[in-house]
């Protein structure tokens, strides 16, 4: 899943958000993927940037690696990161991408640390003064998705050991709307599957009824109706999920063999 990030910030008094690169806000902070923020015992000269607070130093646990983004100097500006989603829970079938559907749970995360460019090379500590992000805020939609997330700012941990860095962990879920309609298709394609079973064993066990051609072009019909329902699903992937296992291809198996036998015990 490809995430645009931008920076927001609050102030005092207003929980609204406003963006970075305001010109009455204009800030140079460099945004690192999956790196961490470590302690780093070395003082820096306070005279030669006296903007900056005295606070505990942290800095890049690699000091060559380059920034992803430069952020906070334009009102408009934005970073792309691809997330790759694993299974949220490995030991829960019933939650497996794919197969589960639609109650398949899919998980991804990122680490994410910002530090003060200026600062940075004002003291000559490249890739260091580490800055809390105290959190996200989602915006926007994914079609026939749910996206939700659970952040952990360290910075906040008062052990100076726990680093100083956002850890970011996504969870995404098919909406109410996807589950209902799957489970009414399955629901609806039993029932069709159950009333051709009992007008055959009707027609062909008891002999309570006599045949009858609709009853063969009832479950021709929904030979072919089938199929196309189950790809008319919103999001559907690929054939053999849980709901074909235990629905699609039984139903599909019980017509078949009803027609069957219908034609085979009533060749006119």
């Amino acid at each position: 899943m490809m995430v645009s990030w931008s920076l927001l910030y609050t102030v005092p008094g207003d929980s609204s958000l406003y963006s970075k690169g305001e010109k009455s806000n204009v800030r140079k902070w460099n945004l690192y993927r999956d790196a961490m923020a470590v302690p780093d015992s070395r003082t820096p000269n306070m005279t030669t940037i006296p903007f900056i607070k005295s606070y505990d130093l942290y800095c890049v646990d690699n000091l060559t690696l380059p920034p992803i983004s430069t952020l906070g100097q334009h009102k408009f500006e934005s970073v792309d990161t691809g997330i790759e989603f694993t299974q949220y829970k490995g030991d829960d079938t019933l939650s497996q991408p794919l197969f589960a559907y639609p109650f398949d749970v899919w998980t991804g995360s990122i680490v994410l640390t910002l530090t003060d460019q200026v600062a940075a090379e004002q003291a000559g500590f490249p890739n260091c003064f580490a800055l809390g992000i105290h959190g996200i805020s989602i915006r926007g939609h994914i079609l026939n998705w749910q996206v939700s997330s659970n952040t952990v700012n360290t910075c906040e941990d008062p052990d100076p050991d726990a680093g100083c860095e956002l850890h970011v962990k996504f969870i995404i879920r098919r909406p109410c709307l996807v589950k209902v309609t799957a489970l009414m298709i399955f629901i609806a394609g039993w029932i069709v599957a159950i009333v051709i079973a009992l007008r055959t064993y009707l027609t062909i066990v008891t002999r309570k009824q006599r045949p009858s051609p609709d009853i063969i072009a009832i479950s021709l019909a929904s030979l072919f109706a089938f199929p196309g329902l189950r790809y008319m699903l919103p999001g559907t992937p690929s054939f053999g999920t849980l709901l074909d296992l235990i629905g699609i291809l039984p139903n599909v198996f019980i017509i078949l063999f009803c027609s069957i036998f219908i034609v085979a015990k009533n060749p006119s």
